[in-house]
């Protein structure tokens, strides 16, 4: 069977693999030159020539495509470009995200938990593996902490073997893996959350956005959910097993937790069983609430108290989610990914009452966010500010970016500054700063560019060091 996928962006490029490795005989096209793409696209485009996906690059519209049975069109494509015309008047029959799906569920043969959601995926998905791991599973886990593209991280593996090596898998699901994987069977499936997020890829529709999210009701047998996702769900499904944390009312939940002086507390109550049990927890802020979603998940799946108090007391967080730095010229140093403003305003009010510098990345990344909303936050808590315009996501300088953060926080009394990239706002913390006070990294740069925007922000610390120190 002779299939070509157009598009070899984001989508195209999974679902060549996994036809490949489903037995078709596979052709992948794209206007880009090899050359157009990152390093690490280009990576893994030659990695599936190695696997025996013919390149076609550098061209719109493939000749000879009578020769070919099926086609994969990306959906980014528009829906009157030229290509999709020529594809329907030659009559070539559409292969639908829901056919890449079907390849994935069938190849999965051992229990799959999925956990979706705008906030709190990722570590929600490394807690739940951890307790697994602690009950004697081999657990093939799948997070953006291995690569943003999650879908290309499932192919990738499914090609490697991985569903075939491991008793249970656990895979965080965002937006575009739930919409490629939409027929895999979950045994679990956990909804996080759903704040406003990525509008601009949803026509700015929230609506759209809800109802990608909500794939994943239809998808598990168990559906653990956060209370405060009930308007979302109770619409679509009945049977939900709702978690809450200390500040929500434990009538309304299944599972409920709460953190203080090092322990997390949690008790449940499900339709068959009930209990409560308390483990040793160092993390802070929504490090519990995401504790207790994979609490939740875990209870429901069978597994014992013992195997999640070990879990959650061995537990010592995730790069990049309020990762503590250490001192630097007597100063503390917190590295964190908030953007969204819901978790924006809790990160920020936990240091209230500290003198607090904030160097916050471009917060669009790859989606356009409300950035005088989250200049106004920012202003309520930090007596400087240093707002960068480089877009760590897609690598792109937009100095107004930074400068919309800054406006938004115009009746803030805080020191703003408006800087070309990481490196010059953290030699920028230390001239604005004393010893004693806390400097707070925020902004999407710490999911997607994790290490290069932790090592400039470091690199220019240490210079601020040298000069202001």
């Amino acid at each position: 069977m002779n299939c070509i996928v157009i598009g070899a962006g984001n989508a195209g490029r999974p679902a060549a693999r996994i036809l490949k490795y489903a037995g078709f005989n596979v052709t992948i096209r794209d206007k880009k030159l090899l050359e157009e793409f990152t390093e690490d696209e280009k990576k893994i485009l030659l990695k599936m020539e190695e696997e025996g996906v013919k390149l076609s690059l550098g061209s719109d519209i493939p000749e000879e495509l009578e020769n070919f049975d099926q086609v994969y069109i990306s959906p980014t494509i528009p829906r009157d470009s030229p290509i999709r015309q020529t594809v329907i008047e030659n009559h070539i029959k559409i292969i639908k995200d829901e056919y890449i799906g079907k390849i994935i569920d069938e190849e999965m043969d051992i229990d799959v938990i999925g956990i979706t959601g705008s906030v709190g995926k990722t570590t929600t998905t490394l807690i739940l593996s951890d307790i697994f791991k602690s009950a004697g599973y081999k657990v093939w886990t799948c997070s953006s902490q291995q690569a943003d593209l999650l879908s290309e991280v499932i192919v990738d593996g499914i090609v490697r073997g991985y569903h075939k090596e491991n008793e249970i898998a656990v895979l965080e699901l965002p937006h575009g893996t739930l919409r490629l994987l939409s027929p895999l069977n979950l045994k679990v499936g956990v909804l996080t959350n759903i704040f406003p997020e990525h509008l601009t890829e949803f026509n700015w529709s929230m609506d759209e956005y809800v109802a990608r999210k909500l794939l994943i009701v239809n998808m598990c047998d168990v559906l653990v959910a956060n209370e405060k996702s009930k308007d979302f769900v109770k619409s679509v499904r009945d049977e939900v097993v709702w978690y809450c944390s200390g500040e929500d009312d434990w009538n309304d939940c299944n599972v409920f937790g709460e953190a203080s002086n090092g322990k997390i507390k949690i008790k449940y109550n499900l339709s068959e069983i009930k209990g409560e049990f308390e483990s040793d927890f160092k993390m802070i802020l929504y490090y519990v609430e995401n504790a207790i979603a994979a609490a939740a998940a875990a209870i429901s799946y069978g597994l014992s108290e013992k195997d999640i108090t070990q879990a959650l007391s061995d537990f010592n967080g995730v790069p990049g989610r309020m990762e503590y730095l250490g001192k630097h010229c007597h100063r503390e140093l917190y590295f964190d990914a908030a953007h969204l403003p819901e978790v924006l305003e809790i990160s920020l009010k936990f240091f209230s009452g500290r003198p607090l510098v904030v160097l916050i990345d471009n917060p669009d990344g790859i989606t356009v966010r409300d950035k005088k909303k989250i200049g106004k936050i920012l202003g309520k808590y930090a007596k400087v500010i240093i707002a960068s315009g480089y877009n760590e996501s897609i690598k792109n300088l937009d100095m107004y970016a930074a400068w919309e953060v800054l406006i938004g926080a115009e009746d803030s009394e805080a020191i703003k500054i408006a800087v070309e990239n990481l490196e010059n706002a953290g030699e920028l913390s230390i001239k604005y700063s004393k010893p004693g006070d806390i400097i707070l990294h925020v902004g999407p740069g710490a999911l997607s560019a994790y290490r290069k925007v932790k090592s400039d922000m470091l690199s220019g610390i240490e210079g601020g060091c040298a000069k202001y120190g």
